[in-house]
């Protein structure tokens, strides 16, 4: 399970078509990597749904152009949530999608920015 220090919007954006919120998170723990998780409005009982998630390797010293021309990122939206003895991979991202919206004012936030939308 992945564990949340910190998360933010970065900036809007669009994925296959649809607006989209890139949501920059800060891992908990030691040894795990940032992540760039992308959330679109949906209209499911949370309101939103993850449907890319990638983690971000590059080190900000060196790579302040923030791009991805070195595979700094890698695409982890199915390969990120493994499963466990007592959770299945789905439940896990589900978990994680839960934890990520109800993390400080995150989902506030998220319906802030949609309605700000043309």
């Amino acid at each position: 399970m992945y564990y949340i220090k910190d998360a933010k919007i970065r900036r809007m954006t669009e994925y296959d078509g649809a607006p989209c919120a890139e949501v920059g998170v800060l891992p908990g723990a030691v040894g795990d990597l940032p992540l760039l998780v992308y959330i679109v409005e949906d209209q499911r009982e949370d309101g939103y749904e993850i449907v890319r998630i990638l983690t971000n390797d590059a080190d900000t010293d060196t790579d302040w152009f923030d791009n991805n021309l070195h595979d700094a990122f890698q695409d982890v939206t199915v390969t990120g949530f493994t499963g466990s003895p007592v959770m299945s991979p789905e439940e896990e991202r589900y978990k994680f999608q839960r934890e990520l919206l109800i993390f400080g004012n995150l989902k506030r936030q998220l319906g802030e920015h949609f309605r700000q939308l043309p």
